[in-house]
C-alpha cells in the first residue's frame, strides 16, 4: 500500500484537479480530520486515513481516485439551484455552514461599525443588502474571512452566485455536497459504534486517539482494556521511564468516564510524572486556558513533587489561578466584570490580562498587568489551600 503524507496528497490533488470547475482544497486533511471518522471526504469519495509511526498517512491510490473523479465531474455553471438551508436541515449541513459564514461576517461588521439599516436598530441581519448579505457585510469581507474554508475538500465560495434575491450554486455541485453529507453521516454512525461490543454511543465521549489512530470504546470495554492508575509513579522523573512504558495500559486520570490513556503527563518545569492521560486531556492541559476549572485538575497538577515543594503550578495555569481571587479594575462606568479575560505570563513573572467589553464605553479593549510579586503570592496561597484540602480529605478517609 503506497502511503503518502497529507501534504503530498494535497499537492497531488491540486495537480489532478488543476483547471477544473471544482479544484480540490485539502484543508480537511489536517491533524483532527479523522477525529469523528476514519475517513476524510474529497468530493463524494471517502478516503481512509492510516496512522503510521504516530503520523497520519493516506493511500495514494485513493487520492488519485478521488482527484480523478472530482476532475471528471460535469458542471454547468448556468444550471443553478437554491443554496439556502432546507426546512429539514439539522446540524452541520453545507447549506447551513454557508449561511452561518454569511451571518458571522454580518455580525462582525455590525459589531465593529454599527447598524445603518432602516427600521429596528440593530437589525437581525436577515434582510439582504446590495451584496446579498446581512446588514453592512460585503463580499470582500466574506472572502477575506472564509475564502479558504472548505466543505468536502472543496471551496464553495467561488461557485456561489447572487441572483438578486437568493444565493445559488451549480446543480451538480449541490448534488455532490448532498452525496458527501450522506456518506459522512454513514461513516460517523460507524465511528460512534464500540469497536469491541458494537454498542452505539456518543462519539465525543467514546472515541479517543491512540498510536494507531482513533479508537471507539464504550465505558465497559474501556474498563476491561485498561486499569485505574494508583499513583505508583509519583516522584518519578519522566525521563527515567523505560521506552516501553505503556500509559495505554491505564485509564485517563482526568476523564470523568473511563477512557484509555495515551501519554504519561508530566511537569515540564520539574520533570516529575503526574499520571496517564488521554490525548484530549493532554492537549487541554498543555494549552492551560481554564484547565484548572476541571474537577480534579488542581490535584493532578500537584502530583508533581516540584510544584508541591515550591508551592506553585506551571506558568500557563497561573493566569487562571490569579483570576480565582484577584479583582480586575472596573471598566469605565460598566458594572459588569469583563467576560473571558485572557492572561499571558510575561518574562518577569507578571501577568498581562487582555480584556474586552461590549458595553458602549470609551474603550472596548484594554489591558491590565498583575505584578510578579502579587502573582507569586496568589499562586502560593492557592497551592497551600489545595494541599490543606488534600490533607483534610486524607484524614477523613483514615478516620
Amino acid at each position: 500500500m503506497p502511503l503518502i503524507s497529507p501534504a503530498y496528497a494535497g499537492q497531488l490533488l491540486k495537480e489532478l484537479t488543476k483547471g477544473c470547475p471544482i479544484p480540490a482544497a485539502t484543508a480537511e486533511m489536517a491533524r483532527y480530520a479523522f477525529q469523528t471518522s476514519d475517513h476524510v471526504l474529497i468530493g463524494d469519495v471517502a478516503v481512509r486515513g492510516y496512522k503510521h509511526k504516530n503520523r497520519w498517512r493516506l493511500d495514494e491510490r485513493d487520492i488519485r481516485k478521488a482527484g480523478e473523479r472530482l476532475a471528471s465531474l460535469a458542471i454547468d455553471l448556468d444550471d443553478l439551484v437554491d443554496a439556502r438551508p432546507l426546512p429539514t436541515d439539522r446540524g452541520r449541513t453545507w447549506r447551513l455552514q454557508i449561511t452561518n459564514w454569511f451571518d458571522h461576517v454580518a455580525y462582525e461588521d455590525q459589531t465593529a461599525n454599527g447598524c445603518h439599516c432602516e427600521g429596528q436598530q440593530p437589525c437581525d441581519r436577515t434582510r439582504p443588502n446590495q451584496h446579498g448579505l446581512g446588514c453592512g457585510a460585503t463580499w470582500e469581507a466574506v472572502e477575506a474571512r472564509y475564502g479558504e474554508e472548505t466543505i468536502a475538500s472543496t471551496r464553495p465560495l467561488p461557485l456561489l452566485t447572487w441572483s438578486g434575491t437568493i444565493w445559488m450554486v451549480p446543480r451538480a455541485y449541490a448534488a455532490l455536497l448532498d452525496r458527501a453529507e450522506q456518506i459522512a453521516a454513514q461513516f460517523a454512525e460507524k465511528a460512534a459504534r464500540c469497536s469491541r461490543c458494537g454498542a452505539q454511543g456518543d462519539i465525543w465521549e467514546w472515541r479517543s486517539s491512540s498510536t494507531a489512530g482513533y479508537t471507539t470504546l464504550c465505558p465497559s470495554c474501556t474498563s476491561a482494556a485498561a486499569r485505574r492508575y494508583k499513583g505508583h509513579l509519583r516522584g518519578r522523573q519522566y525521563k527515567s521511564l523505560p521506552k516501553k512504558s505503556q500509559p495505554d495500559a491505564f485509564l485517563c486520570v482526568l476523564c470523568p468516564s473511563p477512557r484509555q490513556a495515551m501519554y504519561w503527563d508530566h511537569c515540564h518545569e520539574h520533570g516529575f510524572v503526574r499520571g496517564p492521560v488521554c490525548a484530549s486531556c493532554n492537549t487541554y492541559e498543555g494549552g492551560g486556558y481554564r484547565f484548572i476549572n476541571r474537577p480534579g485538575a488542581v490535584q493532578h497538577l500537584l502530583e508533581c513533587n516540584g510544584c508541591r515543594r515550591e508551592g506553585t503550578v506551571p506558568p500557563r495555569h497561573q493566569p487562571d489561578v490569579v483570576l480565582r481571587t484577584f479583582v480586575l479594575d472596573p471598566h469605565d462606568a460598566c458594572k459588569q466584570p469583563p467576560p473571558y479575560p485572557w492572561g499571558a505570563v510575561e518574562g518577569d513573572g507578571s501577568i498581562r490580562f487582555r480584556l474586552h467589553c461590549w458595553c458602549p464605553t470609551s474603550s472596548r479593549q484594554w489591558e491590565q498587568v498583575v505584578p510578579a510579586s502579587k502573582v507569586r503570592s496568589l499562586v502560593s496561597d492557592f497551592v497551600a489551600k489545595a494541599l490543606a484540602s488534600e490533607t483534610d480529605a486524607t484524614d477523613q478517609e483514615s478516620a
